[in-house]
């Protein structure tokens, strides 16, 4: 470790939040545009780029075999993203979960996580299913656009009653701000993801526990960054919209594309099966019981998914020192906290519908 690696960690820093507050401008700006709320811009749109950095990672990495770190890349940023990118911006304003991130996104983020882990049980997830996944991408992209077109057509009209040279010049500043923005989240990542990586191969680091902490964490970094700044400028749909969007095409599109290009198909640790996937399957259930209770992530919840987080890298760091500890870590893991998540999930959800349940209408009995 030297100190040039520490300077291009710290430009890569700046060139993220530099990077996030271009896209979160013109991402909104086109995304209204074209008739979409900032939920699914946040799905779509800046999600798509805000995660270039982990499917180059993750694509290179499983090309040449590394499958480890394409892996580990995946599933840490995805804990990150749902534990620290949501956990920080609800620490920063309190943000209202719509009825379409309890109903829909989260329960398909736990849905698709749980499948990918089915599939690599074996060890591998091949071409084959690489393309199931991508497919399946496919079709969530679809649905939420087609979803918000339906809901958004009150903003659509708005947009379209401007005149056309109005309607360019937005579109112009738009594609402007979101291609800016989304270049310097890339060459910020690339730079933070290179010096990080070299930084903690100094120290002697599994090429799994360096993909799900350090490389997850930087090419996390623009859901991060994007996430904060949304919450500070208000838009709270488009940050929680972004960790929930970023995770769903990391685990569908990441995955599927990595096994695509593996050349026999994508090996997944037995670690990873033990530990990290079950871990990543409870941090949906545990966020998705969060929000139903509430209707919404304050600080307290924040608080909460960020001590999660802190509790899950310390398990890694002692795993790194003694790898002994994984077998006690797992069973804990798929033994109590899964399955205790389960249960909890599964009787909120049962008490939310049931307390929307129509009340039956008494008549009085009368004696004719």
């Amino acid at each position: 470790m030297n100190i040039l690696d520490l300077i291009l960690f710290l430009a890569g820093l700046v060139l993220l939040v530099v990077g996030a507050e271009g896209l979160v401008r013109g991402a909104t700006r086109l995304g209204r545009l074209a008739g979409l709320s900032p939920l699914v811009v946040g799905l779509t749109i800046v999600s798509f780029a805000t995660t270039t950095p982990e499917a180059s990672v993750s694509i290179v990495a499983a090309a040449d075999g590394r499958g480890g770190l394409a892996v580990g890349n995946v599933l840490g940023s995805n804990i990150f993203n749902i534990l620290v990118v949501a956990g920080a911006a609800a620490t920063i304003i309190a943000i209202p979960v719509s009825n379409i991130t309890i109903r829909k996104d989260l329960p398909v983020l736990i849905i698709a996580t749980a499948v990918v882990y089915l599939l690599a049980v074996n060890g591998t997830v091949v071409e084959w299913e690489g393309i199931l996944l991508l497919l399946a991408l496919a079709g969530f992209i679809t649905f939420s656009i087609l979803q918000s077109r339906r809901t958004a057509r009150a903003t659509r009209e708005s947009f379209v009653t401007r005149t056309r040279r109005a309607a360019l010049n937005e579109m112009g500043i738009g594609v402007v701000f979101s291609g800016a923005g989304a270049a310097l989240l890339i060459l910020g990542s690339r730079l933070f993801v290179n010096s990080a990586s070299d930084i903690a191969s100094a120290l002697g680091v599994s090429e799994l526990i360096i993909g799900l902490t350090i490389v997850a964490a930087g090419t996390s970094a623009p859901e991060l960054t994007t996430a904060i700044v949304a919450a500070l400028r208000g838009e709270t749909d488009l940050a929680i919209g972004n960790a929930v969007g970023a995770s769903v095409i990391n685990v569908l599109g990441v995955i599927g594309a990595s096994a695509l290009v593996s050349g026999g198909g994508l090996i997944v640790p037995s670690e990873a099966l033990r530990l990290d996937f079950p871990v990543a399957v409870t941090v949906g259930i545990v966020v998705l019981s969060i929000v139903i209770i509430g209707k919404r992530a304050g600080r307290r919840d924040g608080l909460l998914m960020l001590g999660f987080y802190a509790i899950y890298l310390s398990t890694l760091i002692a795993i790194s020192i003694n790898a002994d500890l994984l077998t006690p870590a797992s069973i804990v893991a798929l033994g109590v906290v899964l399955p205790v998540s389960v249960i909890t999930a599964g009787y909120l959800i049962f008490r939310s519908v049931r307390s929307k349940a129509p009340a039956r209408l008494e008549v009085p009995f009368v004696d004719r």
